[in-house]
């Protein structure tokens, strides 16, 4: 009879411990599903963020378009708020219109002061990154043909582009590696220019 309980109760043990590892791996699966879900999930939320962000600059050139602007053909196909300029072509570009002399080009530096005292481009706005949102109504026209936007090497920029294409410019330049690319001439304490090089 001892011997029966004890077949019993090894029995039982045995299957105790079946049931121990069958829910442990049913918590395993568990556990799993509720990562995958959430996995998921997180995938999900960052997907609708991307739509909505590449849908953005749409909107707001479909916007413009029912005002009766004007929005640029490739800003529309690449999905941009703003375009992309070489600085030796923003140099050229701005070399014309100093020569026509109709103001349409406007060059707008977001540096800060101390920078923009170094070394500048010719008849530069100082705009600073930083105050951009209080004066960007008063201090750059959206009427100019183009407004050319730069910074020291074309982050701030680039951020000072996408602010003021969210705000309806379609004008807007930013011209890619800032200062750093600039080889034109420029004014200011530090300014080196092409003709005063020759001339010593």
């Amino acid at each position: 009879m001892e011997g029966a309980l004890w077949v019993v109760a090894g029995a039982g043990l045995a299957v105790a411990l079946a049931m121990v590892r069958r829910c442990s791996r049913l918590a395993q699966e568990v556990n799993k599903l509720k990562h995958d879900h959430y996995g998921l999930d997180g995938r999900l939320k960052r997907s609708a963020e991307e739509i909505r962000a590449s849908i953005e600059p749409l909107r707001l050139h479909v916007a413009k378009l029912a005002m009766g602007g004007v929005v640029p053909r490739e800003m529309i196909l690449q999905g941009r708020l703003y375009q992309e300029i070489a600085a030796d072509e923003a140099r050229q570009v701005l070399e014309q219109a100093l020569q026509r002399k109709d103001g349409t080009v406007l060059v707008v530096d977001v540096r800060t002061a101390s920078e923009y005292a170094v070394r500048r481009v010719p008849g530069a706005k100082l705009v600073p990154i930083e105050e951009l949102e209080q004066r960007y109504k008063m201090d750059i026209p959206e009427a100019a043909d183009k407004v050319l936007v730069y910074c020291a090497s074309g982050d701030r920029s680039r951020l000072a582009c996408e602010f003021l294409g969210r705000q309806g410019y379609t004008n807007v330049y930013h011209v890619q590696g800032g200062m750093l690319s600039w080889h034109g001439q420029t004014e200011g304490e530090g300014a080196v220019n092409l003709i005063q090089i020759e001339r010593k």
